[in-house]
């Protein structure tokens, strides 16, 4: 996880990200998302860094997406990058063993981001405006992977999504 501390969500804002979430992976995606705790996170994130092979295995994604107006602050989301690969291509309605061009997996990733972003802040703050900016797609340093359990005051809504991969998305 980042050095940079997130504040404390109040339970509404977590309940509507939440909520964002779960929209975007059932409405875009046409994946089910199953919230874990932390128990569970800890499990799924030390599969992840004990993947073995080539390719995407046990590397991680960090997208996030920053956004002004009536509160201003940005949306992280971060996740295994075979994960990033699965819902690009699902996305994309790409036949499951499809190769992703670079540029397809930044920007598949980076719509991710966005889209948890706009539906959160229309859950969360439905008269409000706000402006976005393109999401910042970067990969993690080989070897990293978020704590299993967070401390202090910073807030993760975590979920599962479909394959027992493991995502985690804050707001800051």
């Amino acid at each position: 996880m980042s050095s940079v501390k997130s504040p404390a969500l109040t339970s509404t804002d977590q309940d509507a990200l939440q909520s964002a979430v779960i929209e975007v992976c059932e409405n875009a995606y046409f994946v089910f998302v199953e919230p874990c705790d932390a128990p569970q996170f800890a499990s799924l994130v030390e599969q992840v860094r004990t993947e073995k092979g080539r390719g995407a295995a046990g590397r991680w994604l960090n997208a996030s997406v920053a956004f002004r107006g009536a509160t201003s602050g940005q949306i992280e989301v971060v996740l295994p990058e075979r994960l990033g690969i699965w819902l690009v291509v699902s996305l994309l309605g790409l036949p499951p063993d499809a190769t992703l061009k670079e540029t397809q997996l930044v920007d598949g990733v980076g719509e991710f981001a966005n889209m948890v972003c706009g539906a959160w802040l229309s859950k969360a703050m439905e008269t409000a405006s706000f402006l976005l900016d393109v999401p910042k797609v970067t990969r993690m340093p080989a070897g990293w992977s978020p704590e299993a359990s967070p401390q202090g005051d910073e807030q993760a809504y975590r979920t599962v999504v479909v394959n027992e991969m493991p995502l985690e998305v804050r707001a800051r």
